[in-house]
């Protein structure tokens, strides 16, 4: 058996009971933050769940096999930062193990794509999430800003989610030189952006143009930055207290 448990976007406190439970009963407890970054007190996580927790790090995510190899021969746990089905990496453990015949149980909790209403969005007016990554060596895709071409063109607000570790302001500068790159006259320092930073707890959001920020300190990690498309009454007010 496996269970996928999120822990949400808060702290250790955020585990659901069903989550405890499932931790409870399991022989053997694995937690990996790589794709959801969260402040976690691990051994009082420990304590809670009445379990020793074995941390993994990316590689150890993205090459499953410790975890199939351990639901095979017991009730094995998996806990994620944010919500289990966010990230594709842990969709394919899912389909690793019910191909091997595992019965896998999913526990839901809360993600940045529903934290980010707390910035009075409409949620169903969200396009095509955005992944941004750290441009490297001969690596500078275009795909996220014609991504965010796309969601404005179709009157969509565009999650953008950052790189690990890359702050709001990085981020804003990357969508700058994209503009440079591509030149389709989506960004400018005066486009106006929401820069968000740890959503779900002692959550800090900002809104205004992207020369207000770029220099700015949004605090502890994860960031994520929103474009938004044209907004309505409710959403242009909600915004302003943001300001």
């Amino acid at each position: 058996m496996l269970y996928l448990i999120g822990l949400g976007i808060g702290d250790e406190k955020d585990i659901s009971l069903s989550g405890i439970e499932a931790c409870r009963k399991a022989e053997k407890v694995f937690l990996e933050l790589y794709t959801c970054p969260l402040k976690i007190d691990i051994s009082y996580l420990e304590k809670i769940i009445e379990k020793k927790i074995t941390v993994l790090d990316r590689k150890g995510v993205e090459e499953s096999g410790k975890i199939i190899s351990s639901a095979i021969e017991k009730d094995t746990v998996l806990l994620v930062g944010g919500d289990p089905l966010s990230a594709t990496t842990h969709a394919e453990i899912i389909l690793e193990a019910r191909k091997k015949g595992i019965k896998v149980e999913i526990v839901h909790s809360s993600s940045v794509f529903t934290a980010v209403a707390e910035t009075g969005l409409s949620l169903y007016k969200f396009g095509k999430a955005v992944s941004l990554p750290r441009p490297q060596d001969n690596y500078f895709p275009t795909s996220p800003y014609e991504n965010i071409s796309d969601n404005l063109s179709n009157g969509m607000h565009s999650l953008v989610l950052l790189d690990i570790g890359m702050d709001a302001g990085e981020g804003m500068s990357i969508l700058l030189d994209l503009e440079k790159k591509v030149k389709d006259g989506i960004f400018s320092s005066e486009t106006k952006i929401i820069a968000c930073a740890h959503l779900g707890k002692g959550s800090f959001i900002r809104y205004g143009m992207i020369k207000d920020f770029q220099k700015a300190d949004f605090g502890e990690h994860p960031h994520c930055l929103i474009i938004p498309a044209k907004l309505n009454f409710s959403e242009e007010e909600f915004l302003e207290s943001f300001r």
